[in-house]
Protein backbone atom coordinates (compact mmCIF):
# COMPACT_ATOMS: atom_id res chain seq x y z
CA UNK A 1 0.00 0.00 0.00
CA UNK A 2 2.90 2.22 1.14
CA UNK A 3 4.77 1.87 -2.60
CA UNK A 4 1.37 2.51 -4.34
CA UNK A 5 0.98 6.03 -2.07
CA UNK A 6 4.54 6.69 -2.93
CA UNK A 7 4.37 5.91 -6.80
CA UNK A 8 0.98 8.54 -6.98
CA UNK A 9 3.21 11.07 -4.74
CA UNK A 10 5.83 10.95 -7.26
CA UNK A 11 3.47 11.23 -10.24
CA UNK A 12 1.91 14.31 -9.11
CA UNK A 13 5.02 15.39 -7.94
CA UNK A 14 6.47 14.95 -11.66
CA UNK A 15 3.57 16.57 -12.93
CA UNK A 16 3.30 19.44 -11.11
CA UNK A 17 7.20 19.91 -11.63
CA UNK A 18 6.79 19.67 -15.45
CA UNK A 19 3.71 22.09 -15.32
CA UNK A 20 5.49 25.09 -13.43
CA UNK A 21 8.39 24.20 -15.35
CA UNK A 22 6.16 25.58 -18.52
CA UNK A 23 4.43 28.26 -16.95
CA UNK A 24 8.19 29.43 -15.71
CA UNK A 25 9.30 28.95 -19.68
CA UNK A 26 6.30 31.07 -20.55
CA UNK A 27 6.75 33.96 -18.09
CA UNK A 28 10.49 34.26 -18.57
CA UNK A 29 9.72 34.65 -22.72
CA UNK A 30 6.42 37.07 -21.95
CA UNK A 31 8.60 39.35 -19.39
CA UNK A 32 11.24 39.62 -21.36
CA UNK A 33 9.38 40.90 -24.40
CA UNK A 34 7.90 43.44 -22.01
CA UNK A 35 11.11 44.16 -21.05
CA UNK A 36 12.41 44.71 -24.40
CA UNK A 37 9.56 46.99 -25.44
CA UNK A 38 7.65 48.60 -22.52
CA UNK A 39 10.04 49.07 -19.66
CA UNK A 40 12.29 52.02 -21.00
CA UNK A 41 10.39 53.27 -23.58
CA UNK A 42 7.10 54.15 -21.23
CA UNK A 43 6.07 56.04 -17.74
CA UNK A 44 5.03 52.85 -16.26
CA UNK A 45 2.34 49.86 -16.85
CA UNK A 46 0.72 46.95 -14.80
CA UNK A 47 -0.07 43.94 -16.52
CA UNK A 48 -1.57 40.62 -14.57
CA UNK A 49 -2.27 37.34 -16.73
CA UNK A 50 -3.47 33.90 -15.81
CA UNK A 51 -2.01 30.53 -16.32
CA UNK A 52 -2.25 27.17 -15.40
CA UNK A 53 -4.38 27.98 -12.33
CA UNK A 54 -1.90 30.53 -11.63
CA UNK A 55 -1.74 34.92 -10.99
CA UNK A 56 1.17 36.70 -12.05
CA UNK A 57 1.35 41.06 -11.71
CA UNK A 58 4.06 42.75 -13.30
CA UNK A 59 4.14 46.30 -12.85
CA UNK A 60 7.00 49.06 -13.83
CA UNK A 61 7.47 52.17 -14.15
CA UNK A 62 5.95 55.79 -11.76
CA UNK A 63 2.34 57.42 -11.62
CA UNK A 64 3.83 60.25 -13.10
CA UNK A 65 6.96 61.33 -15.12
CA UNK A 66 8.92 63.75 -12.76
CA UNK A 67 7.35 61.61 -9.88
CA UNK A 68 9.43 58.43 -7.46
CA UNK A 69 6.01 57.37 -6.70
CA UNK A 70 5.90 53.82 -8.68
CA UNK A 71 3.25 52.25 -10.10
CA UNK A 72 2.04 48.96 -8.05
CA UNK A 73 -0.76 46.24 -7.64
CA UNK A 74 -3.70 48.82 -6.35
CA UNK A 75 -2.56 51.56 -8.94
CA UNK A 76 -6.25 52.86 -10.61
CA UNK A 77 -5.97 53.27 -14.72
CA UNK A 78 -8.90 53.84 -16.87
CA UNK A 79 -10.23 51.48 -18.71
CA UNK A 80 -11.47 53.62 -21.19
CA UNK A 81 -13.87 50.80 -24.03
CA UNK A 82 -12.80 47.87 -21.78
CA UNK A 83 -15.42 49.17 -19.34
CA UNK A 84 -17.80 48.13 -21.69
CA UNK A 85 -17.35 44.66 -20.72
CA UNK A 86 -19.32 45.12 -17.73
CA UNK A 87 -22.38 46.27 -19.05
CA UNK A 88 -23.87 43.42 -20.39
CA UNK A 89 -23.08 41.52 -17.06
CA UNK A 90 -25.10 43.66 -15.09
CA UNK A 91 -27.79 43.10 -18.09
CA UNK A 92 -27.66 39.30 -16.75
CA UNK A 93 -27.55 39.54 -13.22
CA UNK A 94 -30.46 42.02 -13.26
CA UNK A 95 -32.24 39.84 -15.96
CA UNK A 96 -35.90 38.47 -15.64
CA UNK A 97 -39.27 37.85 -17.71
CA UNK A 98 -39.25 41.50 -18.61
CA UNK A 99 -35.40 42.61 -18.60
CA UNK A 100 -32.81 40.72 -20.72
CA UNK A 101 -31.25 40.58 -23.56
CA UNK A 102 -33.88 40.52 -26.15
CA UNK A 103 -35.90 42.97 -24.23
CA UNK A 104 -37.09 46.07 -26.59
CA UNK A 105 -35.61 49.26 -25.29
CA UNK A 106 -38.70 51.27 -26.84
CA UNK A 107 -40.07 49.87 -23.56
CA UNK A 108 -37.87 51.69 -20.74
CA UNK A 109 -36.70 54.64 -23.37
CA UNK A 110 -40.12 55.92 -24.34
CA UNK A 111 -38.76 59.71 -24.99
CA UNK A 112 -35.90 58.24 -27.23
CA UNK A 113 -36.89 59.46 -30.74
CA UNK A 114 -35.19 57.57 -33.57
CA UNK A 115 -34.48 58.48 -37.54
CA UNK A 116 -36.12 55.22 -38.06
CA UNK A 117 -39.26 54.44 -35.81
CA UNK A 118 -40.21 50.79 -37.75
CA UNK A 119 -36.34 50.11 -37.04
CA UNK A 120 -36.49 51.94 -33.63
CA UNK A 121 -39.15 49.46 -32.60
CA UNK A 122 -37.25 46.73 -33.43
CA UNK A 123 -33.99 47.79 -31.38
CA UNK A 124 -33.27 45.46 -28.50
CA UNK A 125 -30.28 45.01 -25.63
CA UNK A 126 -28.83 42.30 -28.02
CA UNK A 127 -28.37 44.79 -30.94
CA UNK A 128 -26.96 47.76 -28.74
CA UNK A 129 -24.15 45.49 -26.99
CA UNK A 130 -23.36 43.88 -29.73
CA UNK A 131 -22.78 46.86 -32.21
CA UNK A 132 -25.40 46.05 -34.65
CA UNK A 133 -28.15 48.42 -34.28
CA UNK A 134 -28.06 49.74 -37.57
CA UNK A 135 -26.91 53.28 -37.08
CA UNK A 136 -23.92 55.12 -38.38
CA UNK A 137 -20.72 53.91 -36.84
CA UNK A 138 -19.25 56.10 -33.90
CA UNK A 139 -22.93 58.09 -34.07
CA UNK A 140 -22.00 61.04 -32.68
CA UNK A 141 -18.50 60.08 -31.17
CA UNK A 142 -17.64 63.23 -32.57
CA UNK A 143 -19.52 65.36 -30.23
CA UNK A 144 -18.34 63.17 -27.08
CA UNK A 145 -14.89 64.32 -28.59
CA UNK A 146 -16.28 68.04 -28.03
CA UNK A 147 -17.24 67.43 -24.72
CA UNK A 148 -21.06 68.34 -25.53
CA UNK A 149 -23.34 66.50 -22.56
CA UNK A 150 -24.40 63.24 -23.30
CA UNK A 151 -28.78 64.52 -22.80
CA UNK A 152 -27.96 66.81 -24.99
CA UNK A 153 -26.73 64.06 -27.98
CA UNK A 154 -29.63 62.07 -27.22
CA UNK A 155 -32.23 64.62 -28.25
CA UNK A 156 -30.14 65.08 -31.62
CA UNK A 157 -29.77 60.72 -32.54
CA UNK A 158 -33.17 61.31 -34.48
CA UNK A 159 -30.64 62.74 -37.19
CA UNK A 160 -29.00 59.95 -37.14
CA UNK A 161 -29.17 57.56 -40.59
CA UNK A 162 -29.93 53.64 -40.15
CA UNK A 163 -27.56 52.15 -42.82
CA UNK A 164 -29.08 49.01 -42.24
CA UNK A 165 -31.97 46.86 -40.13
CA UNK A 166 -31.28 46.49 -36.67
CA UNK A 167 -29.02 42.71 -36.19
CA UNK A 168 -27.69 42.75 -39.82
CA UNK A 169 -24.19 44.80 -39.97
CA UNK A 170 -21.99 45.46 -37.30
CA UNK A 171 -21.43 49.39 -36.73
CA UNK A 172 -19.08 50.28 -33.51
CA UNK A 173 -21.30 52.78 -30.54
CA UNK A 174 -19.97 54.75 -27.96
CA UNK A 175 -23.18 56.78 -27.25
CA UNK A 176 -25.71 54.31 -28.64
CA UNK A 177 -24.05 51.58 -26.24
CA UNK A 178 -24.73 53.78 -23.47
CA UNK A 179 -28.01 53.59 -24.02
CA UNK A 180 -27.71 50.74 -22.07
CA UNK A 181 -26.69 52.13 -18.97
CA UNK A 182 -30.32 54.27 -19.40
CA UNK A 183 -32.51 50.88 -19.71
CA UNK A 184 -31.15 49.26 -16.32
CA UNK A 185 -31.47 52.70 -14.25
CA UNK A 186 -35.05 52.55 -15.82
CA UNK A 187 -35.53 48.99 -14.92
CA UNK A 188 -34.12 48.78 -11.82
CA UNK A 189 -34.84 52.45 -9.93
CA UNK A 190 -31.02 52.65 -9.45
CA UNK A 191 -27.84 53.87 -11.23
CA UNK A 192 -26.64 51.89 -13.74
CA UNK A 193 -23.28 52.39 -11.54
CA UNK A 194 -24.56 51.75 -8.61
CA UNK A 195 -25.82 48.07 -9.83
CA UNK A 196 -22.37 47.55 -11.04
CA UNK A 197 -20.70 48.30 -7.75
CA UNK A 198 -23.18 46.10 -6.03
CA UNK A 199 -23.55 43.37 -7.88
CA UNK A 200 -20.34 43.07 -9.83
CA UNK A 201 -17.20 45.55 -7.88
CA UNK A 202 -17.88 44.75 -4.48
CA UNK A 203 -18.82 40.20 -4.58
CA UNK A 204 -15.44 40.48 -6.53
CA UNK A 205 -13.53 41.94 -4.64
CA UNK A 206 -12.73 44.69 -6.98
CA UNK A 207 -11.69 47.48 -3.84
CA UNK A 208 -10.54 50.04 -6.02
CA UNK A 209 -12.44 50.07 -8.71
CA UNK A 210 -14.62 53.23 -9.54
CA UNK A 211 -16.98 55.33 -11.69
CA UNK A 212 -16.27 59.30 -13.02
CA UNK A 213 -13.59 61.58 -13.31
CA UNK A 214 -14.78 62.71 -9.95
CA UNK A 215 -13.63 59.20 -8.31
CA UNK A 216 -10.39 59.16 -10.17
CA UNK A 217 -9.34 62.02 -9.17
CA UNK A 218 -9.87 61.24 -5.51
CA UNK A 219 -7.79 58.20 -5.77
CA UNK A 220 -4.54 59.20 -4.56
CA UNK A 221 -2.89 56.13 -5.86
CA UNK A 222 -3.67 56.82 -9.51
CA UNK A 223 -1.58 57.16 -12.61
CA UNK A 224 -1.52 60.60 -14.47
CA UNK A 225 -2.20 60.10 -18.23
CA UNK A 226 0.60 61.16 -20.73
CA UNK A 227 0.93 62.19 -24.51
CA UNK A 228 3.09 61.02 -26.79
CA UNK A 229 5.21 64.50 -27.55
CA UNK A 230 8.16 62.93 -30.14
CA UNK A 231 10.37 60.08 -30.54
CA UNK A 232 10.68 58.67 -26.61
CA UNK A 233 9.15 61.65 -25.20
CA UNK A 234 6.02 61.65 -22.79
CA UNK A 235 3.95 64.90 -21.11
CA UNK A 236 1.80 64.31 -18.56
CA UNK A 237 -1.72 65.70 -19.07
CA UNK A 238 -4.96 66.75 -17.06
CA UNK A 239 -7.55 63.76 -17.61
CA UNK A 240 -10.96 64.63 -19.86
CA UNK A 241 -14.45 64.16 -18.74
CA UNK A 242 -15.77 63.96 -22.26
CA UNK A 243 -15.91 59.95 -22.40
CA UNK A 244 -16.35 59.75 -18.56
CA UNK A 245 -19.87 60.81 -19.71
CA UNK A 246 -20.61 57.57 -20.99
CA UNK A 247 -20.23 55.18 -17.94
CA UNK A 248 -21.78 51.74 -19.70
CA UNK A 249 -18.82 52.85 -22.39
CA UNK A 250 -16.14 54.16 -21.01
CA UNK A 251 -16.39 55.08 -17.65
CA UNK A 252 -14.41 52.64 -15.15
CA UNK A 253 -11.90 53.13 -13.10
CA UNK A 254 -9.71 50.37 -12.13
CA UNK A 255 -6.29 48.74 -10.72
CA UNK A 256 -4.57 45.84 -12.38
CA UNK A 257 -5.05 43.60 -8.75
CA UNK A 258 -8.87 44.00 -9.44
CA UNK A 259 -9.12 43.40 -13.32
CA UNK A 260 -7.23 40.03 -12.25
CA UNK A 261 -10.50 39.61 -10.27
CA UNK A 262 -12.80 40.05 -13.29
CA UNK A 263 -10.22 38.57 -15.68
CA UNK A 264 -11.14 35.23 -13.38
CA UNK A 265 -14.48 36.20 -13.28
CA UNK A 266 -14.80 35.62 -17.22
CA UNK A 267 -12.93 32.35 -17.01
CA UNK A 268 -16.09 31.00 -14.85
CA UNK A 269 -13.73 31.09 -11.56
CA UNK A 270 -16.22 33.30 -9.60
CA UNK A 271 -19.88 31.55 -10.87
CA UNK A 272 -21.37 33.33 -8.05
CA UNK A 273 -21.30 36.35 -9.43
CA UNK A 274 -21.26 35.25 -13.10
CA UNK A 275 -23.01 31.76 -13.69
CA UNK A 276 -21.30 29.66 -16.90
CA UNK A 277 -24.69 30.36 -18.81
CA UNK A 278 -24.03 34.15 -18.20
CA UNK A 279 -20.46 33.89 -19.57
CA UNK A 280 -21.52 31.47 -22.33
CA UNK A 281 -24.27 34.26 -23.81
CA UNK A 282 -22.20 37.14 -23.07
CA UNK A 283 -18.98 35.37 -25.07
CA UNK A 284 -20.90 34.10 -27.72
CA UNK A 285 -19.95 35.73 -31.47
CA UNK A 286 -23.30 37.52 -32.61
CA UNK A 287 -22.36 39.59 -35.69
CA UNK A 288 -19.58 39.62 -37.77
CA UNK A 289 -16.60 41.76 -38.39
CA UNK A 290 -14.10 42.48 -40.30
CA UNK A 291 -10.43 42.37 -39.33
CA UNK A 292 -9.74 45.65 -40.10
CA UNK A 293 -12.84 47.27 -38.36
CA UNK A 294 -11.58 44.83 -35.78
CA UNK A 295 -8.70 46.54 -35.19
CA UNK A 296 -6.77 43.54 -36.30
CA UNK A 297 -4.71 45.23 -39.27
CA UNK A 298 -1.12 45.15 -37.83
CA UNK A 299 1.26 42.42 -38.89
CA UNK A 300 1.50 40.78 -35.72
CA UNK A 301 -2.74 39.68 -35.91
CA UNK A 302 -2.12 37.59 -39.15
CA UNK A 303 -2.45 34.66 -37.04
CA UNK A 304 -6.29 35.75 -36.20
CA UNK A 305 -9.66 34.94 -37.87
CA UNK A 306 -13.02 35.11 -37.47
CA UNK A 307 -13.51 38.34 -35.85
CA UNK A 308 -16.37 38.37 -34.61
CA UNK A 309 -18.32 41.34 -31.98
CA UNK A 310 -20.18 39.44 -29.10
CA UNK A 311 -21.88 41.17 -26.19
CA UNK A 312 -19.49 43.75 -25.16
CA UNK A 313 -16.41 41.12 -26.17
CA UNK A 314 -15.02 40.69 -29.69
CA UNK A 315 -14.49 37.13 -29.96
CA UNK A 316 -11.81 35.33 -32.87
CA UNK A 317 -9.68 32.69 -33.38
CA UNK A 318 -5.92 32.76 -33.43
CA UNK A 319 -4.14 30.02 -35.30
CA UNK A 320 -7.32 28.61 -35.66
CA UNK A 321 -7.70 27.54 -32.01
CA UNK A 322 -11.52 29.38 -31.09
CA UNK A 323 -12.54 31.17 -28.18
CA UNK A 324 -10.41 34.02 -27.65
CA UNK A 325 -12.12 37.01 -26.18
CA UNK A 326 -10.97 40.47 -26.42
CA UNK A 327 -11.64 44.04 -25.82
CA UNK A 328 -9.26 47.24 -25.86
CA UNK A 329 -9.67 50.67 -24.66
CA UNK A 330 -8.15 54.14 -25.82
CA UNK A 331 -8.64 57.45 -24.79
CA UNK A 332 -6.22 59.82 -24.41
CA UNK A 333 -2.99 59.01 -22.00
CA UNK A 334 -4.73 55.78 -21.55
CA UNK A 335 -4.55 52.14 -23.32
CA UNK A 336 -6.01 49.15 -21.96
CA UNK A 337 -5.89 45.63 -23.75
CA UNK A 338 -7.51 42.36 -21.67
CA UNK A 339 -7.72 39.01 -23.02
CA UNK A 340 -8.64 35.68 -22.55
CA UNK A 341 -9.71 32.12 -23.18
CA UNK A 342 -12.22 30.14 -21.19
CA UNK A 343 -11.53 26.57 -22.67
CA UNK A 344 -7.56 26.89 -22.04
CA UNK A 345 -8.53 29.00 -18.51
CA UNK A 346 -5.69 31.33 -19.60
CA UNK A 347 -5.82 35.13 -20.33
CA UNK A 348 -4.01 38.71 -20.08
CA UNK A 349 -4.69 42.21 -18.82
CA UNK A 350 -2.87 45.38 -19.57
CA UNK A 351 -3.03 49.05 -18.31
CA UNK A 352 -0.53 52.33 -19.49
CA UNK A 353 -0.75 55.73 -18.51
CA UNK A 354 0.32 56.45 -22.03
CA UNK A 355 -0.93 55.84 -25.99
CA UNK A 356 2.16 53.55 -27.19
CA UNK A 357 1.03 52.32 -30.91
CA UNK A 358 2.83 48.77 -29.64
CA UNK A 359 0.77 47.92 -27.52
CA UNK A 360 -1.37 46.51 -30.31
CA UNK A 361 1.17 43.82 -30.59
CA UNK A 362 0.67 42.80 -27.16
CA UNK A 363 -2.64 40.47 -27.65
CA UNK A 364 -1.37 38.09 -30.60
CA UNK A 365 2.55 38.07 -28.99
CA UNK A 366 0.70 37.19 -25.97
CA UNK A 367 -1.34 34.38 -27.33
CA UNK A 368 1.70 33.09 -29.25
CA UNK A 369 3.80 32.64 -26.26
CA UNK A 370 1.72 30.85 -24.96
CA UNK A 371 0.58 28.46 -27.21
CA UNK A 372 3.91 27.64 -28.51
CA UNK A 373 5.00 27.09 -24.80
CA UNK A 374 2.09 24.88 -24.08
CA UNK A 375 2.35 23.13 -27.78
CA UNK A 376 -1.38 23.87 -28.73
CA UNK A 377 -2.30 22.96 -32.10
CA UNK A 378 -5.81 23.59 -32.96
Amino acid sequence: MKFFVLLLLLFSSLCFGASSSTTNRLQHAFEEYLGLNFDKQLPGYAVGYFVEGESFIRTEGVRQLGSTEKIDENTVFRLASVSKTFTPAAVAILGNKTLNFDSKITHYLSNLKLSHSEYQSQLTIRHLLSHSSGMMPHSYTNLIEANVPYQKILKQLYKVDFICQPGKCYGYQNVIYSLVGDVITKASNSSYEKIVEDKLFTPLGMQRSSFGLKNFLAEQNRATPHRHVGKGFWKAVVPKRNYYQLSPAAGVNASIKDMMQWLKAQLGHYPQVLTLNTLDTIQQPAIKTTRERAHFKKNSWKSASDPAYALGWRTFKFKGENGFVHHGGWVEGFRVEMVFNRRLDMGMVFLTHSEPRRVSDLVPRFIKLYLETFSIKP
